[in-house]
């Protein structure tokens, strides 16, 4: 037995002729929908702050490690890092940095006490010949505080990269050189389909028979090196069909024009740029007055004083009180 009838939808002509069903109006249909995709990353924290905001607040980061030399102060800049990378939910999509952090970091921490023989407390002298390597407390002090400094520069970073959307990071490099950032934005893009086209190239010569995957790594790379011209030939036709869709849009035949959503000014922007202005403005100043200095030879400095340094302490509440209002503030 049949269901009951679906009522047929009345066709109308359109504009240019064409004809097409009207859709019936209902209070379900016409409701906009609200909310996000199911599986769609909740973008929170920097990532729904003006690009602008953010870069300037993690430019004061960067800056802020790469001039504080205090043990204790490097300490406090890294975990602040951290704090806000987890707090954002990317510290997982830091891992990578933290791994190249962490290598180049233990490198600097072993060759730095090796190669830094100044410093009074000595810990283990050795003769190699016309070589004298002496490690010292303050050495090795001297290469932790290095490796903590670059690991929380890179995660400064870091905390831009994942945080912020591709898009607005170019969209940032457009407003002063738009084909740079036209480049860029094309390549970062078509970098996942380049690797995508690689995989299926991979997996269709697999398919008839060809061994990809034994042998040393020589024949593995061998076996591998006929895929280049499949995947250059596939590249060169999607570079001019993206230019035949660009030329068809009319780029570069009239006055540049490009589509902008504007993002309003929210207090939690304002005080994230004004934020890292001070820090950097703070930083400077410490700099400047030598309040910043800290001495590893011949004997460590007391770090402990440097933490009630008003130029420190208003680096701390500049970078601390913004990145609050950032991650606890949301646009509605």
């Amino acid at each position: 037995m049949s269901g009951p009838a679906t009522p047929a939808l009345p066709v109308t002509t359109g504009p240019h002729g064409g004809a097409r069903a009207a859709v019936a109006e209902s209070p379900v249909a016409a409701r906009p929908r609200r909310g996000r995709l199911r599986g769609a990353p909740v973008a929170r924290g920097l990532a729904l702050r003006q690009p602008v905001a953010a870069a300037a607040f993690v430019a004061a980061v960067a800056f802020a490690a790469m001039v504080v030399a205090n043990p204790v102060q490097v300490v406090v800049l890294l975990a602040f890092n951290l704090a806000v990378l987890a707090l954002s939910g990317h510290l997982r999509d830091s891992l990578p940095y933290v791994r190249i952090a962490l290598m180049v970091g233990l490198f600097l921490a072993v060759l730095n006490p090796l190669f830094s023989p100044g410093g009074l407390d000595v810990l283990w002298e050795a003769d190699l010949g016309p070589i004298t390597i002496t490690v010292t407390v303050q050495g090795i002090v001297f290469g932790i505080t290095t490796a903590l400094r670059l690991t929380a520069v890179i995660l400064a970073f870091a905390l831009l990269n994942v945080a912020l959307d591709p898009d607005d990071q170019l969209g940032l490099l457009s407003r002063f050189s738009f084909r740079s950032g036209l480049v860029l934005s094309l390549a970062s893009r078509l970098f996942p389909v380049l690797s995508n086209d690689a995989a299926r190239i991979a997996d269709a010569q697999r398919s008839r028979g060809l061994e990809l995957d034994r042998g040393t790594r020589r024949q593995r790379a061998a076996a591998r090196v006929p895929l280049l011209s499949a995947l250059l030939t596939r590249s060169l036709e999607r570079a001019v069909d993206i230019a035949a869709a660009m030329e068809a849009r009319g780029y570069g035949a009239a006055r540049r024009s490009r589509w902008l959503h504007r993002r309003p000014w929210r207090a939690a922007d304002v005080a994230l740029a004004g934020g890292g202005a001070l820090a950097a403005v703070a930083v400077l100043a410490g700099l400047l007055t030598g309040q910043t200095a800290y001495d590893f030879y011949p004997l460590l400095d007391d770090p402990w004083p440097q933490l009630l340094d008003p130029w420190w302490l208003v680096t701390l509440a500049a970078l601390v009180v913004p990145a609050g209002m950032a991650l606890r503030w949301s646009r509605r």
